[in-house]
């Protein structure tokens, strides 16, 4: 089969590979592949600054459906079944953290796409488990963005904890970013301040507003501080949601949220550390929550919401490209020309 492959350690080292197909163990199923999303996450591998084991089959964000099952696996799924899915592959499923229901950050787990070999393939092997059964009202575009859906279920209404009525700053105007916006409404959000750069502007802020924000800043042009000032009575937001993973975003943030907020990290950053002016944390009395990846709850939570946002939600689809044309999906995303870009898997059609 056709996949996309991290071959080799080091920056760039991905291309389109032939690789044999894995039959399904016991406790496996088997998936064609629909769909697969393009996630920043990929862009820090294809970089080699995010952990990754090749050569490894990239991507993780897939829909798809069910075509083989192992024998344990039966009971549960079958041969048609329309799937989305977990990347937690390797949680042991005996630590504190996997009995608590937190297997996405489980010490043995091999993340899908970037240390086990993921859904930029015509078909994906995986164990059972992971998989989540997709209701029949939910379009395939929208199945395809359910895993950053329920990365923003898990840092805002899970660990989050955002609270009706609050004031919210939301640092990036991207996929994660532009979510966030979905939950913080859909959580009861008063204010709803989504800041972003001048190439925002044309595609990314209108979309901003359509997912639920009440205001959009561009940075580059406007006083974020002065403008989150007259918004709160010069209070500051009660949180700050940090989705860019820039350097200049955080030292914003940190100014605009108010003593005894609360501050949602998802951003990933490039480089292994940033300056940030720590005391202000304490000074402030900032309660820090940091977010990665998404337990199974959060995946409860995405695909019960997603028949109520799936206007939203597909809006976020700018496009979708066959795999032949990964490095132009990539190089959009670097560019900043589009929101979610899926990956159409069907490389027969």
């Amino acid at each position: 089969m056709k996949a996309l492959v991290k071959y080799a350690p080091g920056k760039g080292n991905v291309g389109i590979r032939d690789i044999p197909v894995r039959e399904p163990a016991a406790d496996e199923i088997m998936i064609k592949v629909k769909y697969c999303g393009i996630c920043g996450t990929d862009l820090h591998i294809w970089a080699d600054e995010f952990p990754n084991s090749p050569p490894v089959v990239m991507g993780h964000e897939y829909c798809g459906t069910v075509i083989k099952t192992g024998p344990a696996a039966k009971a549960t799924w079958s041969a048609g079944d329309r799937v989305v899915g977990e990347l937690h592959t390797g949680a042991c499923g005996a630590c504190e953290l996997c009995r608590t229901g937190k297997p996405h950050i489980c010490d043995h787990k091999l993340a899908l796409g970037s240390k086990f070999n993921g859904a930029f393939a015509e078909y994906l092997t995986i164990p059972a488990w992971l998989a989540h059964r997709l209701p029949e009202d939910i379009p395939w575009d929208v199945a395809g963005v359910t895993e950053p859906f329920a990365i923003t279920a898990h840092c805002l209404a899970e660990r989050g904890r955002l609270a009706p009525g609050s004031n919210v700053l939301i640092s990036g105007a991207a996929t994660m970013g532009l979510m966030s916006t979905i939950w913080a409404s859909r959580l009861g959000a008063r204010q709803i301040i989504v800041a972003g750069t001048q190439r925002d502007t044309d595609q990314r802020f209108p979309l901003a507003r359509a997912m639920g924000a009440t205001h959009v800043v561009n940075v580059e042009q406007e006083d974020l501080r002065a403008i989150v000032a007259e918004l709160t009575d010069g209070r500051g937001v009660d949180a700050w949601v940090e989705c860019s993973g820039a350097g200049a975003a955080i030292a914003a943030g940190l100014d605009a949220v108010k003593k005894t907020g609360r501050v949602i990290l998802i951003g990933l950053v490039g480089p292994a550390t940033i300056p940030v002016v720590w005391n202000t944390i304490l000074y402030k009395e900032l309660d820090l929550v940091g977010c990665f990846s998404s337990p199974p709850s959060s995946w409860e939570l995405a695909l019960a919401a997603e028949k109520d946002e799936t206007v939203k939600l597909r809006r976020l689809v700018s496009t979708i490209l066959p795999l032949t044309e990964w490095t132009k999906g990539f190089e959009m995303m670097r560019q900043g020309e589009v929101v979610k870009i899926l990956m159409d898997m069907d490389t027969e059609g």
